[in-house]
């Protein structure tokens, strides 16, 4: 009987510190919350003063300064600063654009857009207790005293898309114009609409650069003569009384992983270390020569195992090639090159290669509504009683849809194809060099 009681005794200890244990870690874990939830509230009632009392100094200088160094409207106020205060780094952005209201009509009608300052401040901190995207902001509108007047400048509109034609807001616009009076070095966001509208800048011939992008998106901008002979986007003139009105695509970045391997008939063996050149279909301008110049056109180098990622993409038609000096050929891509890379998207590429011959000739195979076909039976004949067959890949394989014959002549082939559900293909074709060839294969009646 003593020993059940001494059970029970040392049962209702180990019930009882158990019960202790949890609500203390509930107590520890509520005053921790407390000690952020009071953090946070000094920290973000610290940035309200110290942003009252930078708007309070804006508010307080002649009107002809305020402005940020290198904004537009030139001013005297830094763009971004920090402070500390109270053991705490706050950040301090300041930004001041010109307002064209509407009570007196807007840009072109009112000849003179630059009606009143409108002042933005926002503080943001970091820290346990970091202000994330809670930051302080405050906005206030500073008019001139008499009637508002801006000799020698003209107004710079900028509007921001993506690929679908959608405007993108919070675009991060920077603008720079170091040859204007007063130097322009500046970083704006785009509004909802996409735009930001910039009244009031100094007069300029061909040196504003704009640069356009956002966290995730890809970057578009203007191009000197010194870095594109013929830009199709130069950077922007701005005119007396004129309005300038550049507009720039940026979408979000798509990832890409590309694998070099060999033929079909080898099994798709990995190809280590090979140089694989991609180009991005967009041009930027042309060279003195008339020649494109592509936003994006490199060499890529496989790893040891055969394999490339590039987490950053930008959207677009892509061609698959191969440096001048390489000894590689191309056998076949999956997808088929050139191919389209949207927004957002995973695009697995594999590349077979096989060593350069004379001649050779990849065949794709598509359907009446474009789509690649699997499991052709392609025959290859000549007039001298040469015949090679080959098989078209499956989809995932580097040749879905596509055969290849190497060690050809150049010389006119017979071309016999059939697969299930379609009709026979008969066709002549002539090879010269490294050929490529598609053939659309009809359903049977």
């Amino acid at each position: 009987m003593t020993l059940l009681k001494k059970g029970d005794t040392l049962i209702g200890i180990i019930i009882a510190m158990g019960i202790f244990m949890i609500l203390s870690q509930a107590v520890i874990t509520l005053a921790f919350s407390v000690y952020d939830l009071v953090s946070y509230s000094r920290a973000r009632i610290s940035a309200r003063h110290i942003a009252l009392e930078s708007m309070e100094i804006i508010r307080n200088a002649p009107y002809d300064e305020v402005g940020t160094v290198g904004g537009i409207p030139s001013g005297i106020f830094t763009q971004t600063q920090s402070i500390n205060r109270n053991g705490q780094t706050y950040t301090i952005r300041t930004r001041v654009n010109y307002i064209d209201d509407e009570f007196d009509l807007i840009f072109p009608a009112d000849t003179l857009p630059t009606d009143y300052k409108r002042v933005r401040v926002d503080v943001s901190w970091g820290g346990l207790a970091a202000s994330g995207f809670s930051e302080v902001s405050i906005v206030t509108d500073i008019s001139p005293r008499g009637v508002e007047s801006t000799p020698g400048g003209g107004t710079l509109s900028i509007l921001v898309f993506d690929g679908l034609g959608e405007p993108i807001g919070q675009a991060e616009v920077t603008v720079v114009a170091a040859d204007t009076t007063p130097p322009v070095n500046a970083t704006y966001f785009t509004s909802d609409t996409g735009r930001i509208t910039l009244p009031g800048a100094p007069i300029c011939d061909g040196c504003y650069q704009i640069t356009v992008t956002k966290d995730g998106y890809s970057t578009d901008r203007t191009y000197s003569t010194a870095e594109v002979a013929n830009p199709e986007k130069p950077h922007a003139t701005i005119r007396e009384g004129e309005l300038t009105e550049p507009s720039f695509t940026i979408d979000k970045f798509a990832r890409l992983d590309l694998s070099t391997v060999g033929l079909a008939a080898q099994g798709y063996p990995a190809l280590p270390n090979q140089i694989v050149r991609l180009q991005l279909e967009k041009t930027i301008g042309t060279t003195a020569l008339d020649e494109p110049v592509y936003k994006f056109d490199q060499d890529l180098v496989t790893d040891s195992e055969g394999n490339l990622s590039i987490e950053e993409l930008e959207w677009g038609n892509y061609y698959v090639l191969l440096p001048d000096d390489s000894t590689q050929l191309i056998a076949s891509t999956n997808p088929i090159s050139p191919f389209i890379v949207d927004p957002e998207e995973d695009v697995d590429l594999l590349v077979s290669l096989t060593p350069e011959v004379p001649s050779s000739l990849n065949i794709a195979f598509r359907d009446s509504d474009d789509n690649l076909i699997a499991s052709v039976a392609a025959t290859l004949k000549d007039s001298l009683g040469f015949e090679a067959s080959q098989s078209s890949g499956i989809e995932g394989s580097a040749n879905f849809g596509q055969v290849f014959f190497d060690s050809l002549s150049d010389q006119v082939y017979t071309l016999i194809a059939t697969a299930s559900g379609l009709l026979e293909h008969i066709e002549d074709i002539t090879v010269t060099g490294n050929t490529n060839w598609e053939v659309i294969l009809n359903p049977t009646p």
